[in-house]
């Protein structure tokens, strides 16, 4: 077992005897990742780490330790995850413009600040546009998901994600809960305000 928990798995990256299964990472289409990012709130990111380390795990039959915690703790594995999938393509010997330190660094920044303002903004000690700073953070940490996603794809032999492009009943069930909160979010900005002046 790895003695640096930290760090990026050992396992070489030689094909399982029966790879048939399913690939080593967590494939999916960008349009379909966008959506579920966008529709979650950014959740969907928890999900997709979580995936990436199962997959890895099983695939590999790797001693890779609790996909569950590595995703609850991204900050702390993020750089370990795209540094097996830029390793997964360099071993198809594929090229991909990515810097994988650089992207993980700043997918580590965008939710460690988010997390600090929201933490500081419950408080109430916070500017009132200070407030909507961990938004522009998610979309940024989105993008760097989806550069990682794309990279992903392009490993597993399959760049546009097509095996994973259709949404599922519950994929349904998440953009109806989604789509339903914005929309009261929505109301409850542009319904006028009712309360009577006295």
């Amino acid at each position: 077992m790895q003695e640096n928990i930290y760090a990026a798995p050992e396992a070489a990256l030689t094909e399982p005897e029966d790879n048939s299964v399913q690939p080593v990472f967590y494939v999916v289409s960008p349009a379909k990742f966008i959506t579920l990012y966008i529709v979650t709130f950014s959740l969907y990111g928890l999900y997709w780490h979580y995936k990436n380390w199962q997959q890895y795990k099983i695939y590999y039959n790797d001693n890779t330790p609790m996909p569950i915690m590595r995703a609850i703790f991204s900050i702390f594995f993020t750089h370990g995850l795209f540094s097996v999938v830029d390793m997964q393509i360099k071993s198809q010997q594929k090229d991909f413009a990515w810097k994988p330190n650089v992207w993980a660094t700043v997918a580590v920044i965008a939710l460690l600040a988010s997390r600090i303002i929201n933490q500081v903004t419950s408080s109430g000690s916070m500017s009132e546009p200070i407030e909507f700073l961990p938004i522009p953070l998610m979309v940024l940490y989105g993008v760097v998901l989806l550069k990682a996603q794309r990279a992903i794809n392009l490993g597993c032999n399959d760049p546009s994600g097509r095996s994973n492009s259709k949404f599922t009943f519950a994929n349904c069930v998440w953009i109806f809960f989604g789509v339903a909160i914005i929309a009261l979010a929505l109301l409850g900005i542009f319904l006028p305000n009712n309360e009577v002046s006295e």
